[in-house]
């Protein structure tokens, strides 16, 4: 057993120091007509990107300026993002691998020349998954379309665990989702988030190897709305909510509140805990200047209220038709 155990450790340490060299660079490729990109708003999860730049009937080579919104001299120039050579007529050139962390940023040419686009890029969201001895606390979890990071906490097993993501029935090593990897092993009483996962529509699973755990479905559905609240000292931002039928997953931001808040959404009128739309908790209370998620709720026709008991906040209107 002891022996099982070390090659475990072994081989996840092993694939562990592989998943740098697998991290995921997303390939964008943009064109170019005469005084003009074809794509002129894009928006950006947080990650490695490598941009195409292809000349599509400009007469002479092109090329691309990216830079933080609103700085255009040539030391705001994010350098990485110069196309490794002018790009001719009907033909492309790469950048370099830019890494983009969430803000806004402006992107151009300044020898086609073009106007100067938006292009956002937002931070991922954070999902908190705890493990006690042999199993997961969370054992299903839903999720829409998008950036996620995962927080892989180890709560009372006494050797260090990790967390692996495959899809669905996929289990052997090069099926590994290698940006799910934990950025260390995590021992008894801490925490080790993923690097950033983009999760298209589907069924996955999700287990420790090191723990061991059952394996838990994580599905991915491009049905679910997200919805973001934010909190500030006392108040939610958004103070009444109207919305169609359907699911959702509410993203609980903390603004400026100097300890943890949550979400409590309800049946207009009835506030009892027994009441309380469990599905609508945050994976984990929110810390100032982090955000957190529900799962997801499937919501009917009708009146709702939602606050936060810990802030504390008034009660708030939520309308579904």
């Amino acid at each position: 057993m002891k022996n099982t155990f070390i090659t475990a450790i072994s081989f996840f340490l092993l694939v562990f120091s592989l998943s740098a060299a697998n991290a995921q660079v997303h390939n964008l490729k943009l064109e170019q007509t005469p005084g003009a990109f074809v794509i002129q708003d894009l928006t950006l999860s947080e990650g490695d990107y490598q941009f195409e730049i292809a000349n599509v009937g400009v007469d002479h080579e092109v090329g691309f300026v990216l830079v933080p919104k609103g700085k255009y001299e040539p030391t705001d120039h994010i350098k990485t993002a110069y196309v490794k050579t002018p790009a001719a007529t009907n033909k492309s050139s790469m950048t370099n691998v830019v890494s983009l962390k969430a803000g806004d940023y402006e992107y151009f040419c300044p020898l086609n020349p073009t106007r100067k686009y938006p292009l956002k890029v937002t931070a991922p969201a954070i999902i908190n998954l705890s493990q006690i001895p042999g199993k997961f606390t969370t054992e299903a979890v839903t999720l829409r379309e998008g950036a996620y990071q995962f927080a892989i906490a180890n709560d009372g097993v006494d050797h260090e665990v990790g967390f692996v993501l495959v899809p669905k029935g996929k289990y052997d090593a090069a099926d590994h989702i290698k940006t799910a990897y934990v950025s260390t092993p995590v021992v008894n009483g801490k925490s080790s988030l993923t690097g950033i996962v983009n999760l298209e529509a589907g069924a996955y699973e999700y287990f420790c190897p090191l723990n061991p755990t059952a394996k838990y479905p994580l599905t991915v559905s491009n049905d679910i709305r997200s919805i973001k609240l934010n909190q500030t000292p006392g108040k939610f931002e958004t103070t009444s909510l109207e919305l169609p039928a359907g699911s959702y997953q509410f993203e609980i931001a903390n603004d400026g509140v100097d300890h943890e808040v949550g979400f409590v959404l309800v049946p207009k009128g009835k506030y009892d805990a027994a009441d309380h739309i469990k599905a609508a908790y945050v994976s984990a209370p929110v810390a100032d200047g982090t955000s957190s998620l529900t799962s997801v709720v499937t919501l009917k026709p009708g009146q709702y209220e939602y606050f936060c008991p810990l802030n504390p906040t008034a009660k708030y209107g939520l309308t579904v038709e």
